[in-house]
């Protein structure tokens, strides 16, 4: 956590450079502005480990000027769902099937809303700690927590900085949500009663829980579309001995089942090797079958779906 928030640190520094008096170029060289640290659309993003039941994000609150503080300064915030609904009218418009969602609060606790900048400090910024617990989370939906500065005890606060949303993204071993976690798959299929074929595709995975995440059946191409993840969402389980458990996302929509009689709970399994340049291998060997409710015949899947990765992207 303490190099977390050192690295935190490093950037901010660079950013309230201008991230706190960019707003107004014609200010006293001396005034000292108070702001949050975000990008241009208020955001500020925090990733949380499945691996943990609970994990600390942080808001970053910045003096900016060309003088130091002379003063302990008090910054009080608060919450403010109006940041939330100006976020998703200027950048979603009318289609409200893409608006972010507020965070609800059985997801996360803040201890105390604000923060103090010691005069006596080397740096110009403190950070208010976020505790989230992200297991339960929908990796198709976008979380913010929408806050705003409510007050602060000297000098002058930035219009333009004195907002953020929070946002919450997730990860497990497998995959994340702040960038797509692409597979390369190969392998067979075979409908029941037809020739296997030969298939190949990009495969993308979402993170569930620690040990699970989301893929779709077969070999068929992620949508960000409810009514695609729910006919075509498979829950994959990684367990203890890396066997691979499956179920369906929506039991509604889709079966699946295993292909070997002799363990009916064995779907495959996970394999994780070194690779050239420091890299891991990641491979899934998925032996499965599924329908979509209503079909009688089976679609019976034999695919290996791997990735390279670094281990700084995994555990970052």
């Amino acid at each position: 956590m303490k190099t977390m928030i050192k690295k935190a640190g490093y950037f901010l520094a660079l950013l309230s450079l201008t991230a706190c008096e960019s707003f107004d170029f014609e200010q006293e060289m001396g005034q000292k502005i108070i702001c949050i640290i975000s990008d241009n659309d208020l955001v500020y993003t925090g990733m949380h480990d499945l691996n943990e039941t609970e994990s600390t994000g942080y808001i970053s609150i910045n003096c900016g000027g060309s003088l130091r503080i002379d003063r302990d300064v008090d910054v009080t915030l608060e919450y403010a769902p109006e940041v939330l609904q100006n976020y998703n009218k200027i950048k979603y418009d009318i289609d409200q099937s893409k608006y972010a969602k507020e965070l609800p609060s059985k997801y996360y606790s803040i201890a105390q809303m604000g923060v103090t900048l010691k005069a006596s400090s080397p740096d110009t910024y403190n950070v208010m700690p976020i505790q989230v617990k992200p297991e339960g989370l929908s990796p198709d939906s976008i979380y913010l927590i929408p806050m705003r500065i409510k007050s602060v005890s000297a000098y002058s606060v930035n219009p333009d900085k004195s907002q953020v949303l929070y946002q919450v993204q997730m990860k497990n071993l497998y995959a994340r949500t702040d960038e797509s976690t692409i597979y390369n798959a190969a392998g067979k299929l075979q409908k029941e009663g037809e020739s296997q074929r030969d298939a190949a595709a990009s495969q993308t995975f979402h993170p569930l829980t620690k040990n699970s995440f989301r893929i779709f059946a077969g070999i068929k191409g992620y949508e960000k579309n409810e009514e695609v993840i729910k006919k075509n969402g498979i829950i994959v389980t990684v367990n203890e001995n890396n066997s691979l458990t499956m179920k369906p996302y929506n039991a509604d929509f889709i079966e699946v089942a295993s292909i070997d009689e002799e363990q009916p709970d064995y779907y495959g399994n996970y394999e994780l090797s070194d690779v050239y340049g420091g890299k891991k291998r990641q491979r899934f060997n998925f032996k499965y079958k599924y329908r979509f409710k209503g079909e009688s015949k089976w679609e019976i899947v034999d695919i290996r779906s791997l990735r390279s990765v670094t281990l700084d992207l995994i555990n970052e």
